[in-house]
């Protein structure tokens, strides 16, 4: 018989370094820091758009 070496099996302390894992707060987190960005860019446009300079 052939003795095959098979790799280790991953911990979830491994798998949570490598951010194979997402834990529940990480998930909210993420979707908090989305709605921050998205409302960043929309004063951005809004801005960029009262003080655009027209076009002639």
């Amino acid at each position: 018989m052939k003795d095959s070496l098979k790799k280790p099996k991953p911990t979830l302390e491994s798998l949570l370094r490598e951010s194979q894992v997402i834990t529940g707060k990480d998930l909210i987190k993420r979707a908090e820091d989305r709605k921050k960005e998205q409302v960043l860019f929309q004063e951005a446009l809004e801005f960029e758009e009262r003080h655009r300079k027209p076009k002639t």
